[in-house]
């Protein structure tokens, strides 16, 4: 009995540790796409010549 309580209460850790990787990588994602549409916003200023 012991045991099987050890293990639901690793597999609790895993899945909790889990879910707060996942909610920093879409904090992440989000960080990225803001940075990058502000990285295009500037560029577009930027006229080329067409060769």
């Amino acid at each position: 009995m012991e045991q099987a309580e050890a293990g639901i209460n690793q597999i609790s850790d895993v899945v909790q540790s889990n879910s707060a990787n996942a909610e920093e990588t879409s904090a992440t994602s989000e960080e990225l796409s803001a940075q990058a549409e502000t990285m295009n916003e500037l560029i577009s200023k930027f006229i080329l010549e067409k060769k």
